[in-house]
């Protein structure tokens, strides 16, 4: 048997991960998409699209060269394939005769997002409004008042042989469902990012388009509305979230009659991330109990666990599944096993796996993971996992994003690209996190910076006291979110050796008058900005006098969450002040690294850092 490697960096560019799972109404088929972690300098996110046969295991490519494909959806008889192309500004749509080998391309003229079957013979399709002063830009007359001028990403319905028609107009649809005649969205009566976090429930009736809102709560989040097959009921998922996209919570049923609204998993110490129908009084459900996955059946408010397992589903940030019959497919990976699509049988808790797109990892080492459990300083219990490269190594420390997310445990990445330089590696689920629940998710709310950050440092003196680390030899890094942490915690705690923040807050004041995301931070404190209390509170650039650490900063100069001005004013604080301090910036870059090169160079320039600091 020959000796398993220590992970590089060019192992981590060659992984493949799998998304956008679909099996058809019958079972038969299964599509999803393989994308890379990366994309080359000025081409498109290489994503590809496979169907594969789940009686014989035959695959079948859709791809088109140098355009990035997206959304799989198969049809319900598994007849017919539709999904999305991108080519810089350019959309296509493509619906495939699967049984016939032919393909139709119909051209979109402005940005597609997602779809959903009506049926056999037509496609619900979410596309953004065109500009109407696209023609005056051409020729340079494009000056615009910002804000004044919404174009809504609307729904249309794609009749194959006869042509689109616009169901909505004037509302923003971020997300919906299709079944029988009727449609379930998220909406918002502005297209803005910052609008998702004031979004309601709405259904829409495919017979006439009218719209009716259906359910809104005031600073929670709804997502990933689901209608039962008879069109009585609407499950979806609330809580308070970070991120548009980042959804893990409650599950609310709401009587589309009566208009009554039950959250059927409250005080789970568990959160949930997607459901599926099986009739019209069960449906399954996807869960994560500290990064532990499971699959349930409910019927009312009885719940009975049908499978479970210790790793990680895709995407980690909003996890999905696929069901047909008593069969799920799922995107897994753990620390033992990279990802791929498995197919587990719900009634004989049999798994089997379908894929090999990772097989180029098979001869990467696997690095242990332990999760890990402390009580923080009021006594709340927080998790997390430490991966260890031996006694008095160095430790490092990875935030993650959001907040409302989680690290979990995976085969290679971040933390194992630490380990393989030989790095102990400990990523905190601290409170704000999911995976303990609607609760634990929400406690950071008035307070992020306050006691999620006292739940990092206990968990590090957890494990100084129990799991031989060296207090003298510890380093931070995240990014988004993560970014804001480390640099915060340098400007409270001397603890650490050098912080490495990415994409990150250093001045919630200017963050809320520069972000895209306004409405997002006015929610998580739960003040109004303008008191300036908790918003300079918790800004690390009104405490750079007390940072005694060597910093490295980095991020992306078209970043429209976290703009780049937040590092900017933050290194010059620092050097003004005489501290440690390097800013690596990336052209071309939004919020997180995807260009090869650069993804390269953020290495080659993190361990370089390390390597003079350590």
């Amino acid at each position: 048997m020959s000796k398993k490697l220590e992970h590089k960096v060019e192992d981590f560019l060659k992984t493949r991960y799998i998304d956008g799972i679909n099996f058809s109404g019958d079972g038969s088929k299964i599509a999803f998409g393989i994308s890379r972690v990366y994309k080359e300098f000025k081409a498109e996110e290489g994503k590809e699209i496979i169907v594969l046969s789940v009686k014989n295991g035959e695959q079948k490519l859709f791809s088109h060269v140098e355009w990035s494909n997206f959304v799989p959806k198969l049809s319900s008889t598994g007849m017919k394939l539709a999904y999305i192309s991108k080519k810089e500004e350019e959309y296509r749509l493509f619906i495939c005769d699967l049984p016939k080998g032919t393909e139709e391309e119909i051209v979109l003229h402005e940005r597609a997002e997602n779809l959903e079957w009506d049926g056999e013979d037509s496609v619900i399709i979410s596309i953004l409004d065109g500009d109407p002063k696209k023609e005056e830009k051409k020729e340079g007359r494009d000056g615009y008042f910002f804000e004044e001028t919404p174009r809504f990403t609307s729904l249309w319905r794609y009749q194959l042989g006869s042509g689109f028609q616009r169901i909505t107009k004037g509302v923003q649809v971020w997300e919906f469902n299709v079944n029988e005649g009727m449609v379930a969205a998220v909406t918002s009566a502005l297209p803005y990012e910052w609008s998702w976090y004031e979004a309601e429930l709405s259904v829409i009736d495919l017979k006439d388009f009218k719209i009716k809102k259906v359910y809104s709560r005031k600073n929670r989040q709804v997502a990933k509305p689901r209608l039962s097959p008879d069109n009585r009921r609407l499950i979806f998922l609330e809580s308070l979230w970070s991120d548009r996209g980042v959804t893990s919570g409650d599950i609310i049923d709401l009587d589309l009659k009566s208009g009554k609204a039950e959250n059927i998993t409250r005080g789970e110490s568990e959160s949930f991330s997607e459901m599926q129908w099986k009739s019209g009084k069960e449906f399954y459900a996807l869960s994560n109990k500290e990064g532990t996955f499971s699959i349930s059946k409910f019927q009312g408010n009885r719940r009975k666990r049908l499978w479970s397992k210790y790793g990680a589903v895709h995407n980690p940030w909003s996890p999905s599944f696929s069901i047909s019959g008593d069969v799920a497919a799922v995107s897994f990976e753990s620390s033992k096993q990279p990802n791929e699509l498995l197919l587990i049988d719900l009634k004989s808790k049999r798994e089997k796996v379908l894929t090999n797109v990772n097989k180029h990892l098979e001869n990467c080492k696997s690095y242990s993971s332990e999760k890990v459990k402390w009580r923080s300083y009021d006594g709340l219990e927080i998790y997390g996992i430490f991966r260890s490269a031996g006694k008095k190594t160095p430790l490092m420390v990875i935030i993650h994003g959001g907040p409302t997310s989680f690290s979990p445990d995976s085969f290679i990445g971040l933390s194992t690209l630490y380990l393989s330089k030989g790095y102990s590696v400990f990523l905190p689920n601290y409170r704000g996190s999911v995976g303990k629940g609607r609760e634990y998710a929400e406690k950071n709310l008035g307070d992020m910076g306050g006691g999620d950050l006292q739940d990092i440092l206990s968990g590090i003196d957890f494990l100084v006291k129990n799991n031989g680390i060296d207090r003298r030899n510890i380093f931070i890094t995240g990014g988004s979110y993560g970014g804001f942490m480390s640099a915060w915690a340098i400007t409270q705690t001397d603890i650490f050796k050098g912080a490495i923040a990415l994409f990150g807050i250093s001045d919630w004041i200017s963050f809320h008058g520069v972000s895209n995301l306004p409405t997002w931070d006015r929610i998580h404190y739960d003040e109004d900005p303008y008191l300036f209390k908790r918003f300079l509170k918790f800004s690390p650039l009104w405490y750079v006098d007390k940072v005694k650490t060597p910093i490295l900063l980095a991020h992306g100069i078209d970043d429209p969450y976290v703009p780049v001005g937040q590092f900017h004013q933050f290194y010059r604080a620092l050097k003004d002040k005489g501290k440690d301090v390097r800013l690596l910036l990336f052209p071309r870059e939004g919020h997180g690294f995807r260009e090869k090169k650069h993804i390269e160079q953020y290495y080659e320039e993190v361990f370089k850092w390390l390597k003079a600091r350590s």
